[in-house]
């Protein structure tokens, strides 16, 4: 008996369902607010979020931020550690 090899092709440019929902809302304005940070511990990931928040301090100085950085287990998650303390969040993809 002979085995069969095959070849399965799939396209790229798929339809799949989706149920649409709203964006969460922006907030009015920082003052006063905590926003988030993650960091994912991409190269650059913790420039970037260094960068937003001293522009968030230029406009905002009483902004609280949090940051949470990832380590190097991709299971673990981290986004729970910021619940309950922030209004926003900043999820930094650096490369």
């Amino acid at each position: 008996m002979t085995a069969v090899n095959t070849t399965r092709i799939v396209s790229p440019i798929g339809q799949r369902a989706v149920e649409r929902m709203a964006l969460a809302r922006r907030l009015d304005t920082l003052n006063g607010k905590s926003i988030g940070f993650i960091d994912n511990i991409k190269p650059n990931a913790g420039l970037f979020i260094q960068h937003i928040e001293d522009m968030m301090r230029a406009d905002y100085n009483d902004v609280q931020t949090h940051t949470v950085r990832k380590n190097f287990t991709s299971s673990k998650l981290i986004a729970n550690e910021l619940e309950g303390k922030v209004q926003a969040l900043v999820n930094a993809w650096g490369d």
